[in-house]
Order: structure tokens, then C-alpha cells, then sequence
């Protein structure tokens, strides 16, 4: 019996469902691009994503555990195992802190803070994704990121079972956490906020959501967010990528239907028809101008997941 075979009869037996098959990543991404993933499947309790990485892990068979499919760029021939969905979804509050899984979107918990007369998290407003994709990458705008309002992750580590991380165990960093390079999958979050008016909280967002739609893309443009990091100057201050794009003559830049965005420069998008391919080379290509302009070496935020890639 052939791997795939084995791992999907082995879910039929534990959970009473098989993964689907030959599923287009395309319809999973922001960006609407990549190709057919094996299988596929989508987990909506802690128990469905720790039995199905469990499984994988045990057939020794690659997958990949995704959120909302943003930050992003799947291969154009797809992915060669397995793809794990994470659709659990839930905000308790306790106190002043919020208990969210992993799988919930961040305007779900924006939302869930406002009503409970909760302040701190405004700065999440306008970002897309889920909770486990924020923490994972260490999610912010405007001066604050996740990792600053975190106090503790429930996390799944294959074949060592559940653990409870406090926040100076993740390693966050600038768009970064330990969370890269372990393999552990976050199940929830802990995030701590503080007592404050709705009213004061509403506006503040309001005042984020009109400074991000005057200088992102429109609202459903096939994108991933921000391309790039910002780059690090050597007094420690960032250095905007997009600013440094702009400058050295970045926009109106493409590669087939792989375009710099006319009004971000680190905003890559899908015009219609881009394959990973032409956004790959794109990315090349704006990361050579900036060195030769202005001697920075960009790092991509967006993360490109091979065919035959697996987690860390």
C-alpha cells in the first residue's frame, strides 16, 4: 500500500474522514496562486489537528498546517503531502486577558475586546489571518506585535503532546518567533489586555483601518501583505522596505501577471494570472535593486512553500 494510500485509510480509521484529494491551493491563498496539494484536510477541533499532524508524523508523510492562507506563496506544482487547514475557532474572555484558538481570525478578536470594553489590541486592526499565523510570525503594525501582548501559547509538539509556553519561550523577534524553526503548532493564545472606553478604542481603530487603506492595496486584491521586512539600519531603527522600493525605482515593475503594487512598492500582486514562478522572480529582481541602490539585502516576509516542503 502506497503512503498516501496508508495515511488516508489510517484518518478514515481514527477520525471517520479521509483527506481530500488534489485540492488547488489557489483557492486557499490570498494570493490565488499555486498548484494541487495530495491531500488536504480541515481541522475544526484541537483534537482533529493534533490527530491529523500525529497521523502524518507517524506515516512519516509531509504536511504543512495553514490558517487563512495569508502571508503565503504556494508552488506552482503544489504540495507533495499533506495540507492541514486550521479552522479551530473561539475567543473566552477571562478577565482582562482573551483565550482565542489558534484558528480564529484577528478581527474576530478585535471584535471580542471591543465588546467586552477590552483596549490593547487595536493595533491588530486591518491585519488578516488567524491568531495561529500571528503568533507564529510575530504579527504587528504601528510600533506593537502580538508577541508584545501574548502572555502564554497552548502549543502541540508531535510525539511530545501539549505544552504551555510563556511569551519569553516563543523568541520573538521583529516578524519572527522560535515557532520557525521548532514545529510546534499553536492550539490558542493567551493575550492580555487592559480595562478601557470602547468609544476611545473604536476611534483609534478607525484612525489604523484609514492610514492602511490610503497606502495598501484595495480591499480583495490578490495579494500576501507586505513582501519584504523592513530592513534594520545600523542605529537599530527601521527602515521601511517599501520606502526603500520606491526609491530605487521599484514601482511599475513585473514579471508576467507579477506586478508591484501602484500603491505600495512592497506590495507584490496577482493581476490575474501569476504563477509563483513569475512572483519569485520578481522578488529576485527587487531585491537586486535595492542592494545596488542602496547596499540593503531584503529579507521576504511572505514565505514560499515548496512541493516538497514540510513544518521545521
Amino acid at each position: 500500500m502506497d503512503p498516501q494510500t496508508r495515511l488516508r485509510e489510517a484518518f478514515f480509521d481514527r477520525l471517520g474522514v479521509s483527506p481530500s484529494e488534489k485540492v488547488p491551493l489557489s483557492a486557499l491563498s490570498s494570493f490565488g496562486i499555486g498548484g494541487p496539494a495530495d491531500l488536504f484536510f480541515e481541522a475544526r477541533t484541537e483534537a482533529e489537528l493534533e490527530t491529523a499532524v500525529s497521523l502524518a508524523v507517524s506515516e512519516k508523510y509531509p504536511f504543512y498546517v495553514i490558517g487563512g492562507g495569508y502571508n503565503l506563496l504556494f508552488d506552482d506544482a503544489g504540495y507533495r503531502g499533506l495540507i492541514v487547514r486550521n479552522r479551530l475557532d473561539g475567543v473566552v474572555r477571562e478577565g482582562h486577558r482573551l483565550n482565542a484558538l489558534s484558528g480564529t481570525g484577528l478581527a474576530c478578536v478585535l471584535r471580542e475586546a471591543l465588546e467586552a470594553g477590552l483596549t490593547g489590541l487595536e493595533f491588530l486592526a486591518g491585519i488578516p489571518g488567524t491568531v495561529g499565523g500571528a503568533v507564529y510570525g510575530n504579527a504587528g503594525a504601528y510600533g506593537w506585535s502580538i508577541g508584545d501582548v501574548l502572555e502564554t501559547a497552548t502549543l502541540y509538539l508531535p510525539g511530545d503532546g501539549r505544552k504551555v509556553a510563556p511569551r519569553d519561550a516563543l523568541g520573538f523577534g521583529y516578524r519572527d518567533s522560535a515557532l520557525k524553526k521548532g514545529g510546534a503548532i499553536v492550539l490558542s493564545a493567551v493575550l492580555v489586555c487592559s480595562p478601557g472606553d470602547r468609544q476611545e478604542s473604536e476611534a483609534r481603530i478607525r484612525d489604523i483601518l484609514r492610514k492602511r487603506w490610503a497606502k495598501h492595496p484595495p480591499h480583495g486584491t490578490a495579494c500576501a501583505g507586505s513582501y519584504f521586512k523592513n530592513s534594520c539600519a545600523e542605529s537599530g531603527a527601521r527602515i521601511a522596505a517599501g520606502q526603500l522600493l520606491d526609491q530605487a525605482g521599484a514601482r511599475g515593475r513585473s514579471v508576467g501577471d507579477a506586478a508591484v503594487s501602484d500603491v505600495h512598492c512592497n506590495f507584490i500582486i496577482n493581476k490575474g494570472n501569476a504563477r509563483a514562478a513569475d512572483v519569485l522572480a520578481l522578488a529576485d529582481r527587487l531585491k537586486e535593486l535595492v542592494y545596488k541602490t542602496f547596499g540593503v539585502r531584503l529579507e521576504e516576509e511572505v514565505i514560499y512553500l515548496k512541493a516538497d516542503a514540510s513544518m521545521p
